[in-house]
């Protein structure tokens, strides 16, 4: 598995993730939505008129105009603008309807606590009302980055509604805060999402049912790349056993997929993939190159059937009623299938537990009260208040076979009696490797059935020996599931280097897991391209028009190469976490060749317009590739104020240096009529790079000045130099301040 990073990736990485000053292990708190201490109210106000509109035609997904009032004991928030609809399939016929409350519908960018929608479950189905919840107490006690969840009471227009579970919306915040990223692309896999091979072109699995793709993508869906999903189906079908160990390791994070499997089989979560192919996200890390799965839609377990099946003692290996290749697939490969076998041992004994049985009576108490006051709750299924009090220990019957606590106990009984008798091998269930400019930094999560194993970092330099690092204490242990996460790093890299490396956990009997099955590979300099931001200006007067004789901002596009480069996978942004905005046309970049793009916000102008401009007060540029492969980072720059008419560009085409330019360039070389360094008073002094990364923070030419931090505190006087040594001064923003009193903010962002 080789990794192509490019030097400038990691400057932008500062401004868009968390990189591993977060572990792997990324589990919020509840905070003020979530927190489940108690039971918030939810107040909606709607206009009648919407409202009946609203109930007139359930399947829509019109989004109706509404008021939203959050109140919990100690405080209310302020009514808040929102977007309201019923959610769910079968749930909109159902008297007591599921609702979602979309807080960015009618205010762009709008949130609620960091979340952009909340849905409302009315759980209809469970006469407990808890069975969602306990699935989620389940992933997390796990270590999966399930959706937080609680109980709330909803009122609309200050009518009792009844009982409702808050779950977390799955969507690009969501992703942003488990794994740090949210460039990549998420489907939303619904009924028959089964992972089946249906060929090699991605466009075979864009394929509809009832008016929806089975794999719809929820993030970059205005790309429509769906080349990442159809070679991990492929992967899949081509590959058993050991190969295929190596090759799915590469494409998906099989270890904490193990975890969700064992959930589903032992809450009963025929509804999931392994039992309905349904129901469930994929998200593709760009950091990682892997897919994860987001499980989703909990309300028919433990125990809950319409398919005249018992779920408490289905066979735990053979727990699939159709083709369902990956799990099938997993299950023959021993080591997982030993893996497996652990988790479902541990789940087993948790859910048994005095603690957990105690945790759903403090749920059931929390909200006793109001179920007797809910009058929905009775509508579709005829449930009296005597139903909800009985339902942890007590079958109602019909699709209700069993009392949740009954269920558990036999399911944990039954796994137990099947499982194989094996010391399941020790594992590595995430790793993220992120190089920056002279150093690799990297985190890890080793697991055990016994929390005594050792875990060591393995690296080579330039092919050189073998050497290890064996870290005997985690750098942070996971409040939730107690799993262990390391960090490291390998430093002072300098000139042509290549780093190979990889990671391992042994336990007490000595079985040891290897990751990857081979090495990684990291070669520095870390390696632009193939593309390069090559020229810019940020305020264009008279320097060169476009097709319609105007003056607009521009940037130019250079191939190095000797070969054409297609543009149709190429995209443009002013924004690191944004990095789609523009879509290069299907075109092509000649070799040794110049592209240039309009940044006039006039899209409708043609192909090679964008449909956003660049500031001249300073921000950013992103040069990235397919949606499907990450939008990995081909090149990037954070610049400063601009001066009018003068370019900014590299000192020679592809050059690493950037520098000013007062005969700008644009669609030509930058040696052309050779390059003249305007003198620096009619200039916009440049810093770089910004965020500095190395200890070193450079400037466009020799200067004069201070540096302050934000505290306005003397940090360094400057005199006649183009650099400035940084690498002592703490993470955060400083000023450069010159003579004149001209002021330039840069950011050092550690080593």
């Amino acid at each position: 598995m080789k990794y192509n990073f490019r030097i400038t990736s990691f400057i932008a990485a500062l401004l868009w993730l968390p990189l591993v000053s977060i572990a792997q292990l990324r589990h919020p708190e509840g905070g003020f939505v979530f927190d489940d201490s108690e039971v918030p109210r939810i107040d909606i106000a709607i206009s009648p008129s919407n409202l009946a509109n609203l109930y007139a035609d359930p399947y829509s997904n019109n989004e109706f105009k509404a008021l939203f009032r959050f109140t919990r004991s100690d405080s209310t928030v302020d009514p808040m603008e929102v977007g309201l609809r019923f959610r769910g399939n079968t749930s909109r016929d159902k008297e007591k309807k599921a609702f979602r409350v979309s807080f960015n519908t009618f205010e762009s960018g709008g949130d609620f606590h960091k979340i952009e929608k909340m849905n409302l479950n009315a759980e209809t189905n469970d006469p407990s009302l808890i069975r969602s919840k306990l699935n989620w107490e389940l992933f997390r006690y796990l270590g999966i980055p399930g959706s937080r969840c609680n109980h709330v009471l909803l009122y609309i227009n200050d009518a009792f509604y009844g009982v409702y579970i808050n779950t977390e919306h799955i969507d690009e915040k969501f992703v942003k805060s488990r794994f740090g990223t949210n460039d990549g692309n998420l489907y939303k896999c619904l009924w028959p999402a089964d992972l089946a091979y249906l060929g090699e072109d991605q466009d075979l699995y864009k394929f509809m049912n009832e008016e929806r793709r089975a794999y719809e993508l929820s993030i970059n869906e205005e790309w429509d790349d769906y080349e990442d999903l159809a070679r991990y189906i492929s992967v899949l079908q081509q590959y058993d056993g050991s190969q295929l160990r190596e090759k799915l390791e590469k494409l998906m994070n099989v270890q904490q997929y193990l975890k969700i499997m064992a959930v589903d089989v032992m809450t009963g979560n025929w509804d999931g993939y392994i039992g309905n192919k349904n129901n469930y996200y994929l998200y593709r890390d760009p950091v990682t190159q892997r897919f994860e799965y987001i499980p989703y839609d909990l309300d028919n377990t433990f125990g809950i059937d319409w398919l005249s099946i018992d779920w408490s003692d289905r066979s735990i290996y053979n727990w699939h009623r159709e083709q369902r290749p990956l799990y099938e697939k997993l299950l023959q490969v021993e080591e997982y299938k030993e893996q497996f076998t652990g988790y479902i041992k541990k789940l087993a004994e948790y859910m048994t537990s005095d603690a957990l049985n105690q945790e759903m009576e403090r749920w059931r108490a929390q909200i006793s009260t109001a179920v007797s006051q809910d009058t929905f709750y009775p509508l579709d299924w005829g449930y009296e208040f005597s139903d909800f009090e009985n339902a942890l220990t007590t079958a109602w019957g019909d699709h209700v076979p069993y009392g949740v606590q009954e269920f558990t106990a036999k399911r944990a009984s039954s796994a137990l009696v099947e499982c194989i008798q094996a010391d399941a091998f020790p594992l590595i269930s995430h790793a993220r490797i992120v190089p920056s400019q002279g150093r690799i930094d990297v985190d890890w999560v080793a697991e055990d059935d016994d929390p005594d194993f050792t875990t060591t970092l393995h690296y080579r330099i330039d092919q050189s020996d073998w050497e290890s690092r064996l870290l005997d204490t985690p750098s942070e242990i996971d409040a939730e599931s107690g799993t262990y996460a390391y960090r490291d790093s390998i430093l002072s890299l300098t000139g042509q280097t290549v780093v190979d490396l990889y990671f391992t956990v042994q336990d007490q009997a000595g079985q040891e897991t290897r990751y990857p099955s081979s090495h990684l590979t990291i070669t520095f300099p870390l390696a632009h391209g193939p593309l390069y931001l090559n020229e810019f200006m940020a305020s264009n007067s008279s320097i060169k028009k476009d097709e319609y004789g105007e003056y607009d901002d521009w940037v130019e596009i250079y191939n190095p190469t000797g070969a054409p480069v297609w543009l149709g996978d190429v995209y443009l942004s002013d924004n690191m976490g944004v990095p789609g905005k523009y879509r290069f046309p299907d075109d092509y970049i000649s070799p040794d060749g110049y592209y240039l793009v309009w940044l006039d916000g006039e899209p409708e102008q043609g192909p090679n317009h964008a449909p956003f401009k660049i500031s001249k007060d300073g921000e950013e540029l992103r040069l990235s590739d397919r949606p499907a492969d990450g939008f990995n980072i081909m090149d990037s720059i954070t610049f400063g104020p601009q001066v009018t008419d003068v370019a900014l560009g590299r000192s020679t085409d592809g050059g690493e240096d950037w520098i000013a330019f007062s005969g700008p360039t644009p669609g030509y070389s930058n040696l052309s009529t050779g390059w003249n360094e305007t003198p620096a008073e009619h200039l916009a002094l440049t810093l770089y790079p910004n965020p500095v990364t190395n200890g070193t923070i450079h400037f466009s030419w020799p200067v004069s000045g201070a540096i302050y931090n934000a505290m306005g505190q003397l940090m360094l006087d400057l005199s006649d130099t183009d650099r400035a040594d940084v690498g002592i001064f703490v993470p955060g923003i400083y000023i450069f301040r010159t003579p004149e009193g001209k002021s330039i903010q840069f950011i050092v962002a550690g080593q």
